[in-house]
């Protein structure tokens, strides 16, 4: 039986939605029963707990030799990991798999990334089994761009000379439950999945062209002051830890500290080539 967290966000939905694809039982973990209602009626189990409360937790993993940590980004998202991790310890789970991020390098100093270090190093000093998959830079990024861009012409983000690879977040999803539903799991133990569509690494002037091309109009790359796009993100956000990390995690990519890295695993493992960007701004323009 897999154990699924955050089902009610992006990556945690697509997982869902992949896992339902290949007809696969599987159970939530879910704060609010409500909000996840939808879930339910599509035949997924839902279990009610939190993350903190290592009770609702041990009720959850009953039956469960599988657990997907996915947490959104966030300024509990630390606490919760690890609370999470501990208890599954000590309840024996055999194998977990995170969510996490390839900008979660030694050195980095946005509180993104070093959350998902803070995780990882738990969960390998833990004794279960262990995958990580580290999806690149989220396509969904952009999905707010293709209306933007149509009405200002430009894409208005401070990456200056900064590099990206990029994921869409169903391509992520679509390969954990590949992972999770592999008849010998054996060989995910241990390792470290660095995914990417197809896309080769792009920066942010290229990225405008092709919205430009998928809304039929020019599209210029506007590197904008970093300062200005922090406070203009504020209202999209939780609250302001939330920005500022953001701000913060987008500025070591403006900066060439965590360059956009391409790679074959997706394709290698899926026998099938990713979303390009080109495609998810298509589909949803």
């Amino acid at each position: 039986m897999i154990l699924l967290t955050g089902i009610t966000g992006n990556n945690g939905g697509a997982t869902a939605n992949a896992l339902l694809e290949k007809g696969v039982q599987f159970r939530a973990l879910v704060r609010d029963l409500n909000k996840a209602r939808d879930w339910s009626a599509k035949g997924v189990e839902l279990v009610k707990g939190d993350l903190e409360d290592p009770e609702s937790v041990k009720a959850a993993l009953q039956g469960v030799d599988r657990a997907v940590l996915i947490l959104p980004n966030g300024e509990d998202q630390q606490r919760l990991e690890l609370s999470f991790i501990e208890t599954a310890r000590q309840a024996g789970l055999a194998w977990i798999l995170k969510l996490s991020s390839p900008e979660a390098i030694r050195g980095t100093t946005s509180p993104i990334p070093l959350a998902h270090i803070a995780a990882e190093d738990a969960i390998m000093a833990s004794g279960m089994n262990w995958t990580f998959v580290r999806p690149s830079f989220f396509m969904q990024n952009f999905r707010s761009s293709p209306a933007a861009c149509k009405a200002s012409g430009k894409l208005s983000m401070p990456m200056g000379n900064g590099t990206v690879a990029l994921t869409d977040c169903a391509d992520a999803g679509a390969f954990i439950a590949h992972v999770l539903t592999d008849d010998n799991p054996a060989r995910h133990y241990g390792q470290c999945y660095n995914i990417t569509g197809p896309d080769p690494v792009m920066d942010f002037n290229d990225i405008a062209k092709i919205i430009g091309e998928v809304i039929g109009q020019n599209v210029e790359y506007d590197d904008c002051d970093p300062h200005a796009f922090q406070e203009a993100i504020r209202p999209f956000h939780r609250n302001d830890w939330h920005s500022d990390a953001v701000a913060r995690l987008f500025a070591e990519i403006a900066s060439g500290e965590t360059p956009g890295v391409k790679t074959n695993t997706f394709q290698e493992m899926m026998g099938r080539p990713g979303t390009s960007l080109k495609e998810y701004l298509t589909k949803i323009a």
